[in-house]
């Protein structure tokens, strides 16, 4: 076991270098309560790569994280959607939810991890994976593959959905198979409109289409397919054409045409591939240890609501830390962590039902079910449905 480090002590320890990770660390080296405490990150991300993946954030977090960060994104850093329009098979006009503020922006994620800037003055980085945790009364002990022993008051986890420090703290969950594969990817289309989000809803899959800038014309596409249609094809399953075949002959009535470029300059050309399944945690914590991200809650991405669940922990947790640390209390004391738990339990549960009802509406739906969205498409405008949609698309 090595010694000197290993026996330093840390207030707050945060586990997880994706963008949830470096955004807690951030917010907690900005706290005037925390900031003069040495923070430790366990981050095991080893390579500086660009990172052309977009996150949709509502207009309540955008807003939350331009204040926080005092941070003027150039009008190039960010698309105001305004407009979301949901498209479903046999329509006669899309569901279509319109917004002149803007229901949220669209933001590439290397560009977030810039404004996630932070003096590492009071920070201590690891670079090796927690390979066991105990506690006593005042501590959480993290154990480290390299032989360094932490010894922490808080740990904060961030190392998503096969998250091991809720797995090593027997934290409870319900984990639940939705049979669907998510692709992520890119086209290119010359006459998307760059303020307009769409779900397109077919027979056998979801689509989720976002523009991502407005110096060029790809398209980021999120794609959620049915395991039984993927077992059904050969193993040489070329996705882009696949997804080509499906959206052009669906959007040549809006005159709108896709196609797959490679891009040499970027990774637009690149694909994400993932099993698609819901992990509900009731409490997101244990004995000095706190869940954030997708380690707490794991969605279906068809709303776009993932990343903007882990602002919210972010923010809600460091509210809890800060009035403790006010207060003079232990950071990782049990009403703490409940605290946070009871801030988060809401919003969380509600985003989580409502994500899920929502695909298995339209993973089963019929053609009764076809004809009542149809009618809701053209009468939207008559009703203050708009209105609850346009709330819940920001954040509110």
């Amino acid at each position: 076991m090595k010694s000197s480090a290993n026996d330093e002590f840390y207030p707050i320890t945060v586990i997880g270098g994706g963008l949830t990770g470096q955004l807690m660390v951030s917010l907690l080296l900005k706290s005037n309560n925390i900031a003069l405490n040495k923070i430790c990150w366990i981050n095991l991300n080893k390579k500086r790569f660009i990172d052309t993946r977009v996150s949709f954030l509502n207009t309540n977090n955008f807003f939350k994280l331009k204040h926080k960060f005092k941070y003027h994104f150039n009008d190039n850093d960010f698309l105001n959607i305004k407009k979301i329009q949901i498209h479903n098979e046999n329509e006669k006009l899309p569901l279509s939810l319109e917004d002149k503020q803007g229901h949220g922006v669209i933001i590439q994620n290397d560009t977030l991890k810039k404004t996630f800037k932070f003096l590492k003055k009071n920070l201590k980085v690891f670079k090796s994976k927690v390979i066991k945790t105990k506690n006593d009364q005042y501590h959480r002990y993290l154990y480290l593959e390299d032989g360094t022993k932490i010894k922490t008051s808080l740990v904060i986890s961030a190392d998503g959905n096969s998250s091991a420090l809720r797995d090593f703290a027997e934290i409870k969950y319900i984990s639940h198979n939705l049979k669907h594969t998510i692709i992520s990817g890119y086209l290119y289309s010359k006459k998307f409109n760059n303020s307009i989000a769409k779900q397109v809803f077919l027979n056998d899959s979801f689509i989720g289409l976002l523009p991502i800038s407005k110096s060029d014309n790809f398209i980021n596409f999120v794609w959620s397919l049915d395991n039984q249609v993927l077992k059904n094809k050969k193993l040489n399953f070329n996705y882009h054409n696949e997804l080509i075949k499906r959206l052009n002959p669906f959007f040549s009535k809006y005159n709108i045409n896709f196609e797959y470029q490679k891009a040499d300059a970027n990774n637009y050309d690149k694909l994400q591939i993932y099993s698609s399944n819901v992990k509900f945690v009731n409490n997101p914590f244990s004995n000095r240890i706190a869940l954030i991200g997708d380690a707490a809650h794991t969605i279906h991405p068809l709303a776009g609501q993932g990343f903007n669940l882990s602002i919210e922990d972010c923010f809600d947790i460091l509210k809890c830390i800060d009035k403790a640390k006010f207060c003079g209390k232990d950071l990782g004391e049990f009403s703490i962590l409940k605290e946070y738990s009871n801030l988060r339990k809401k919003r969380k549960n509600f985003i989580t039902l409502v994500t899920t009802l929502i695909f298995y509406l339209f993973k089963k739906r019929s053609k009764t079910l076809n004809k009542v969205i149809n009618l809701i498409s053209l009468n939207l405008n008559k009703t203050s449905n708009k209105k609850i949609f346009t709330l819940l698309a920001r954040g509110y």
